[in-house]
């Protein structure tokens, strides 16, 4: 009998202490890159070491598939406890109900770590997570660009190597003189004109920075204005001046990417990564890259935003766990892990403080996110943004570049796809 009584007691005291069941938490991640899928691994190990009684169920939904299955398993069913998503898309599924908001999952993170979540986030950021005065999202990668650009054409120009175009019509003018003295086949500037998204990350950059606004108080189109006409003119300029590819208008990012790797342009704006793979190539003149923030227009400088977060399904039967989990992956040293494996700068200013991201080429870029912003700044996103970013903008810049349009028809055209679009 004394045995059986202990028995009992070793049990009622194991019942105590361990859950009855382990709480699974579904998540869809989207990158296919074999280090960043370990680098994930890494982050759910230690947060169930952590998070005893909670289980992360990591499945590969590659990007490219990431959308479509995202809207099927809203119709059908399915849908994860947790994703990533891109930024310019959390306001579309916002606006139908489909997330759930994170502002208890920051308030129990700060309160058991002394921490202000949403003051760590980039400032452009809010645009895109924060809406209807809750939290949506909680950033985990952030991009911008900087101005990439040949200290030893500058200087075969006559151009001071140290003094790199500030303005976007300094960036003109340059690009033209660069262009002038280069070698048949090189030029000035690397500049898409096409319906890539190549186009809009940098042209957003100037019709910020002459201050332009997508989106007036009233919701309609803001584009129909003189900042517009004017950041229009001088980006379309540089190709219309001859100083980047004359098949600028056809060309994607990478091929821009490819082109200043083999020494065809003085000067491009993108992302970090570029320096790595100008590391890894070693070009002679790889002593000669230099790195510079975006040219400013007459009200601001304006840096691209792009990043994506995780976010909760509201479908979710396990929000508590999955908040937990979203915190543990966006915050702290697993969090760092992750992002130096990825090659990203974080979502959290304080840790992109830090190294390994006070190291060049990273500083540049890190400063420019404080003036990094979103497309429709200084407006909240809305639901239509990811089809404003795809099917409108570049259309415009492209029908000027080639001549088809005027600045005026272009912008009177880009008002009506986009008020139509809204419409909708």
């Amino acid at each position: 009998m004394r045995h059986k009584l202990l028995a009992a007691s070793a049990l009622a005291s194991a019942l105590l202490t361990v859950p009855a069941y382990a709480e699974t938490v579904t998540f869809w991640q989207f990158s296919t890159n074999p280090n960043d899928i370990a680098a994930w691994n890494a982050i759910i190990d230690a947060f169930e070491a952590s998070h005893e009684g909670i289980d992360v169920v990591m499945e590969i939904v590659p990007w490219s598939e990431q959308q479509q299955r995202l809207v099927t398993a809203l119709t059908t069913g399915g849908l994860p406890d947790v994703s990533m998503l891109g930024n310019n898309v959390v306001a579309q599924f916002q606006a139908i109900g489909a997330l759930a908001p994170l502002d208890d999952a920051f308030a129990a993170y700060d309160e058991a770590n002394g921490t202000d979540v949403a003051s760590d986030i980039w400032p452009g950021d809010r645009g895109y997570y924060h809406l209807d005065n809750h939290w949506w999202a909680s950033p985990i990668a952030v991009e911008t660009r900087a101005l990439y650009y040949r200290k030893d054409l500058f200087e075969a120009a006559g151009l001071d190597p140290n003094s790199p175009p500030d303005s976007w019509d300094e960036l003109r003018s340059v690009a033209k003189t660069l262009t002038a003295s280069a070698p048949d086949g090189t030029y000035g500037m690397a500049l898409s004109t096409s319906l890539d998204y190549f186009t809009v990350h940098n042209f957003m950059s100037a019709y910020l920075g002459y201050g332009a606004r997508m989106l007036n108080e009233d919701g309609s189109c803001g584009f129909d204005s003189p900042e517009f006409r004017a950041a229009l003119d001088v980006y379309t300029g540089i190709a219309l001046d001859g100083s980047t590819h004359p098949d600028a208008a056809s060309m994607n990012g990478d091929a821009f990417q490819r082109g200043f790797l083999d020494g065809r342009y003085g000067m491009i704006l993108m992302h970090p990564s570029l320096y790595r793979d100008l590391a890894t190539e070693k070009p002679e003149w790889l002593d000669a890259v230099d790195i510079a923030k975006v040219p400013a227009g007459p009200a601001n400088r304006s840096g691209f935003l792009g990043g994506w977060p995780l976010v909760m399904w509201d479908a979710s039967d396990a929000k508590d766990a999955a908040g937990q989990f979203i915190m543990f992956a966006t915050h702290g040293d697993a969090f760092k892990d992750l992002a130096v494996a990825g090659g990203f700068i974080p979502g959290s200013i304080s840790l992109a403080q830090g190294a390994p991201w006070t190291e060049f080429p990273y500083p540049v870029f890190v400063e420019q996110l404080q003036d990094a912003r979103a497309y429709q700044y200084p407006s909240e996103a809305i639901p239509q943004m990811g089809q404003l970013e795809v099917d409108t903008i570049q259309k415009a810049v492209q029908a000027v570049a080639l001549g088809q349009k005027s600045i005026d028809q272009a912008t009177a055209d880009l008002c009506t796809d986009i008020n139509t679009v809204l419409a909708r």
